[in-house]
């Protein structure tokens, strides 16, 4: 020890005290005081006691209680006599203290409260705790307090012998750094963790010393280890704490680490791929799918194999729940990414419809269209989130379930800027349907109804108005019933077709559907294809097959009407001009106005066969057909009283069919089309004004009326006009893009911020939901009779593997995501 020793009163007692290099020592019987400037001091009692001081600024002092106090600050500090405090000061034991340093960012009663409400500390506060003191400034003097009728202060030459010592000036008290962090053991000297340690008396010293005896505790020991180990880590000198405990445990880690990723391998491809994961059970275990490709791949996977071989057999994590459990974090990645994606769009519509799995379960599909990427990456996105059970069909439950599922989805519903869902009053209902539930909470989502349900059902009215179209669509309809019903039916088809040398993609003919939008077409395209091969197939049947010569004779019967012929040919060439259109509505990059366009251009199409040879070449083509199985041409007997079919005096079989088929079925094609497509003139859409090519069309009025509806989007709100004329100089000359995604795609349009935010908003806008019946088709290719016990989270999370089966998946996300959802009896040492 430095300095030198003196004694101190009768008891025996000595005190050295050090502040800025000179102190004083005090005895309340007979003591002298002596001070220096020059830093130097004696005192001597009559009880024969000597101080003395060195000029360096340190001197110790020792009592007969193995007490020692030693003070260093800069090497020397200053004696006072009988301290006099400055302003700011506090009165603890009678004795004045001073607080002229408020709680100072160092201060550990910052954190002691955290402690004490078992708050866990960050790790940025640990550190700070632990790297930190408290440092008095120059001139400062501690406060003393009256222990055992002596004046003592704290001496901070104990953090030198103690560097976990912290001193809270606020408090005057004395903390452990390393217990407010990591100590989780109560014990006698829990005062350093709680209330702070202020028995100067008993701080030091062999028999009575509490700093020592507290830094010897267990509580303390462990949490200096895990202090030394967290500052190293944080240091990057050192790997996870438990990784340090031993090399086995690191390994061990990794090993799990390594197997379960394997397992999570298999899961994605058997997932992506609509593979179904079990199977029967043999005695004891399953032969599924999942446990054949896991044995599979433990015969070159030596960590896999190891793992299922010693693993406890309630540990080998390939249980259905596990199962489940992985399946979920697996769909919750994917999520998360178009999550992600959605968020950097802003603005998107969500699309919604219904349909009853094989269980008898209502599901509500949930997609999202938007718009993403920048510049040549410009891309419209319609992208599926999830299936929602509905306990209720009802518009108040449904719209309840849509809002509440985006919101837990992380999705902002204020950024909602449309609705797309079919035609049913439950959806559209402007009363009390859901689009107009969700409208009253979000003003800007405008409705849109699925222009490919639009468009069905003009097919489905046209097919079904006009009884003579209803007649012989029936009659197709039986026909392709009777094929599909037997093989034997379907194949001798198939051999008559390929007898008359017709070659054909499908065998049979398809089936009708309400629901299939395309159906309608196929059966009669399919039907007028190979009509011969089908006479001919049921002639025979009626001679041949007793047990079915009676209904084969009477779709033979069927067949052989003239009117049958020349409905189904004259349908089919009409259904013809609208196919197309059904196949471009299932696209992703159309924007509603393209479909609106595309509808009203095929709409005149049909409208100009009237006037043209339309009806001409149907009455040849059917004529031929007719001919090829012996039918002559004939017009059905003209009645006096007319009341159920068209029935107008001609003078030719041809002139009939026109008049009384050909030209009521286009009429009506025609009016279904002018009214479920009608032009759309809500302010959403007059965006598309802002396309190149349209910019003529776009009046003052409609500018006005835009931007009124697009203002609180637009980034620049008050250069809205100025934007637009600097958009129409810049098409003035030159060729004019005519679809607002060529726009993003091919113009810079960093100078026009609210022109790209319009455009952006108005591709945002639904056109169909056939996102959703893609979904459907997914969902029925996954629950199948053999699967109809599948859980709805279970079906929720394949069904996102496989419908986005390009979007990658981080295996280590998905391991990380699984060893958080639960305590887990696996070692990952994940954070």
């Amino acid at each position: 020890m430095e300095g030198e020793r003196h004694t101190e009163d009768d008891e025996g007692q000595r005190h050295t005290v050090e502040e800025g290099g000179q102190r004083s020592a005090e005895d309340d019987e007979a003591q002298r005081h002596t001070v220096e400037e020059g830093g130097q001091r004696s005192a001597e009692d009559d009880e024969a006691q000597r101080h003395t001081v060195e000029e360096g600024g340190q001197r110790s002092a020792e009592d007969d209680e193995a007490q020692r106090h030693t003070v260093e600050e800069g090497g020397q500090r200053s004696a006072e006599n009988e301290y006099s405090r400055e302003q700011g000061n506090m009165e603890i034991g009678g004795e004045e203290i001073g607080s002229s340093c408020p709680q100072h960012p160092f201060d550990p009663v910052r954190v002691k409260n955290k402690v004490i409400n078992g708050d866990a500390l960050t790790d940025d506060e640990k550190k700070s705790v632990l790297q930190n003191r408290w440092l008095a400034p120059q001139g400062y003097s501690y406060p003393k307090r009256t222990l055992g009728g002596k004046q003592l202060r704290y001496n901070p030459q104990w953090e030198k012998n103690y560097e976990w010592l912290s001193y809270s000036p606020s408090e005057d008290a004395a903390y452990c750094a390393t217990c407010l962090c990591f100590n989780k053991v109560k014990g006698k000297n829990f005062s350093f963790l709680t209330k702070g340690f202020t028995d100067w008396k008993n701080a030091v010293g062999d028999k009575r010393g509490v700093i020592p005896r507290h830094s010897h505790s267990e509580g303390h020991q462990r949490a200096t280890e895990l202090a030394e180990n967290f500052m190293l880590i944080t240091q990057g000198q050192k790997k996870d704490i438990q990784s340090v405990i031993s090399k086995q445990y690191d390994d061990k880690v990794m090993a799990n680490r390594k197997a379960l990723l394997s397992i999570i391998d298999i899961i994605v491809c058997l997932g992506k791929r609509n593979v179904p994961f079990r199977g029967n059970w043999e005695g004891s275990s399953e032969n599924g799918n999942f446990n054949y490709f896991v044995n599979w791949k433990a015969q070159f996977d030596t960590t896999l194999k190891q793992h299922l071989e010693t693993a406890a057999k309630n540990a080998k994590y390939i249980s259905p729940q596990i199962q489940n459990d992985l399946i979920a974090c697996c769909a919750e990645d994917i999520r998360e990414t178009l999550i992600n994606n959605i968020k950097t769009a802003k603005f998107f519509t969500v699309l919604a419809d219904e349909s009853m799995d094989i269980s008898g379960i209502e599901q509500l599909s949930l997609c999202v269209r938007y718009v993403s990427g920048e510049g040549e990456s410009s891309e419209i996105r319609e992208d599926f989130l999830g299936f929602c059970p509905l306990t209720q069909q009802d518009a108040k439950t449904i719209a309840t379930v849509i809002l509440r599922q985006l919101t837990e989805w992380g999705l902002h519903t204020e950024y909602l800027r449309g609705q797309g869902y079919d035609g049913a009053s439950t959806m559209s209902g402007h009363v009390s349907g859901v689009q107009k539930r969700i409208s009253d909470v979000h003003p800007r989502a405008m409705y849109t109804h699925c222009r490919s349900h639009a468009l069905n059902l003009v097919v489905v009215h046209g097919c079904s108005d006009l009884p003579i179209v209803r007649n012989t669509m029936s009659i197709i309809e039986e026909i392709a019933v009777f094929f599909s019903g037997s093989s034997a039916r379907k194949g001798a088809l198939e051999a008559e077709t390929s007898k008359e040398g017709q070659t054909t993609k499908k065998s049979g003919i398809p089936l009708m559907s309400d629901t299939r939008w395309s159906s309608r077409s196929t059966t009669l395209s399919a039907f007028v294809e190979k009509f011969t091969a089908v006479h001919s197939v049921l002639e025979k049947m009626g001679v041949e097959k007793p047990s079915v010569s009676a209904k084969a004779a009477t779709l033979r019967h069927s067949m052989e009407s003239f009117e049958t012929i020349i409905t189904a040919v004259m349908v089919n060439e009409i259904l013809g001009y609208i196919h197309p259109l059904t196949k471009l509505l299932q696209t992703t990059n159309l924007d509603i106005l393209t479909a609106y366009e595309e509808a009203r251009n095929m709409r005149q199409v049909i409208a100009n066969q009237r006037e043209d040879k339309g009806s001409r070449l149907c009455f040849e083509k059917a004529t031929a057909l007719a001919n090829s199985i012996g039918v002559v041409p004939a017009k059905r007997r003209v009645s006096v009283r007319q009341t159920y079919r068209a029935n107008v005096t001609t003078e030719s079989v041809e002139d009939h069919y026109r008049i009384n088929l050909f030209y009521p079925f286009l009429d009506h094609i025609t009016a279904q089309l002018d009214e479920r497509f009608a032009k759309n003139n809500k302010p959403p859409i007059l965006a598309s004004y802002l396309v190149p090519s349209s910019l003529k069309y776009l009046t003052p009025a409609r500018e006005d009326e835009m931007l009124r509806w697009y203002h609180e989007d637009l980034p620049d709100q008050d250069t809205a006009r100025q934007e637009i004329e600097r958009w129409r100089h810049k098409f003035e000359d030159g060729p004019l893009p005519s679809f607002a995604l060529e726009v993003l795609q091919k113009h810079n349009l960093s100078f026009f911020p609210n022109i790209k935010c319009m455009l952006k908003i108005f591709l945002t806008l639904p056109v169909t939901t056939c996102a959703c019946e893609r979904s459907f088709s997914a969902m029925r290719r996954l629950k199948t009779w053999l699967r109809s016990t599948m859980s709805n989270d279970r079906l929720t999370g394949l069904a996102m593997m496989h419908v986005h089966q390009k979007v990658e998946v981080d295996r280590e996300n998905i391991l990380r995501r699984w060893d958080a959802s639960g305590h887990r009896r696996i070692q990952l040492a994940f954070d």
